[in-house]
Parts: structure tokens; C-alpha cells; sequence
């Protein structure tokens, strides 16, 4: 099966939504034979994802800077952990893993690292699909903010088609399965 980067927060967020969605997308992964990739926590939304994936049995490689990877960080569940340098070296092994990648709740990191990915599809670096959970509307803004882009000039149809926007967990899960039916990897 694939490889499914998840970016997500090290935080829960407000609204009990965010987690709960975020468990039945690693679950979902889990029960399709994916492996999940993800940036190494036990807290927040990434501690959610990995329990969850974890909890069924699943595959789970965590990818954690050295700078992050303290005991309080750091999830000791596991067993493919793998410590890095730097950021930098984080979303190149994360990248160099990946078949596609899931856009969970987050703040400023999980934009970070799903930008780069966007950018790097774009750039034809990769062709991976990104998909987002709009997981309690926390992405709308951000959907629109692509959609302004696309109606600026900023961006082409081609550009805009490379993230796929959702509310609904099956609705991702499903267009991820989809999406990596139509990908060389």
C-alpha cells in the first residue's frame, strides 16, 4: 500500500472535533494498509494521530528534529522513529517517503510543511497529492484564500487542482484512495 504523510499541530486545538477527526483519518489509513508518516509527537493532534494508528496495529514512522526529540516530545509508542538534524532534513525524509499527503488541523508548522508540499507538486518535484481536512471549518479561510489566488491570476486551474479540500473524513479518505490510483508511485 502507500505512504500517507500526515501534517498536523502538536497542539489539540480548541474544538474536540479536531482530534476526534483527526483518529478516524489514521484509522482509516490503518484499515487500508497505508503506513502513516508524521512529525514524531505524543501531543496534540499528532499524539491523536499516532495513538489512533497505533491502537489498530498500524504503521506508523515518526520523523522528529533533534531539537524536538525530548522525552516529553517525543512518542516512545513508536518503533520507527527516526531523529534528524533540522527541520529541513524532517520534510525531506518526510517527502522522500511519501505517496500523498493528509492536511489535519494545525497552526503555523503544519502550513509550513503542507506549503512546501504544494509548492514542490507545483514545481513537478514530486506528484503527490495533498488533501485537507477542513476539519470544523478551521481551513475555510484558507480554501478561500487559494480560491482568491486561482481568481487573481496568481495561480491556474492546474495549480489550484492539486489540493482537494474536505469536511468530511470518508470524503477525504476516499479521495486519497482515488487520488493515488492516479499517481505513479
Amino acid at each position: 500500500m502507500a505512504v500517507i504523510s500526515v501534517f498536523c499541530g502538536s497542539r489539540t486545538g480548541k474544538n474536540p472535533t479536531f482530534a476526534e477527526e483527526s483518529r478516524q483519518i489514521a484509522r482509516g489509513l490503518v484499515r487500508a494498509g497505508h503506513t502513516i508518516v508524521y512529525g514524531g509527537g505524543s501531543t496534540g493532534i499528532m499524539g491523536a494521530v499516532a495513538d489512533a494508528a497505533l491502537d489498530l496495529g498500524g504503521s506508523v514512522i515518526g520523523v522528529i528534529p533533534e531539537c524536538l526529540a525530548t522525552v516529553e516530545l517525543m512518542h516512545s509508542g513508536v518503533s520507527d522513529m527516526r531523529v534528524v538534524p533540522d527541520m529541513h532534513a524532517r520534510k525531506q525524509l518526510m517527502h522522500d517517503l511519501t505517496d500523498a499527503y493528509a492536511v489535519l488541523p494545525g497552526g503555523y508548522g503544519t502550513m509550513e510543511e503542507a506549503f512546501e508540499a504544494i509548492t514542490w507538486s507545483q514545481l513537478r518535484i514530486h506528484r503527490s497529492p495533498t488533501g485537507i481536512l477542513n476539519s470544523g471549518s478551521c481551513y475555510d479561510a484558507l480554501e478561500s484564500l487559494f480560491n482568491s489566488m486561482l481568481s487573481n491570476d496568481f495561480i491556474d486551474n492546474s495549480s489550484r487542482d492539486l489540493v482537494h479540500f474536505s469536511k468530511s473524513v470518508d470524503r477525504l479518505l476516499d479521495w486519497l484512495q482515488g487520488s493515488l490510483g492516479q499517481t505513479s508511485v
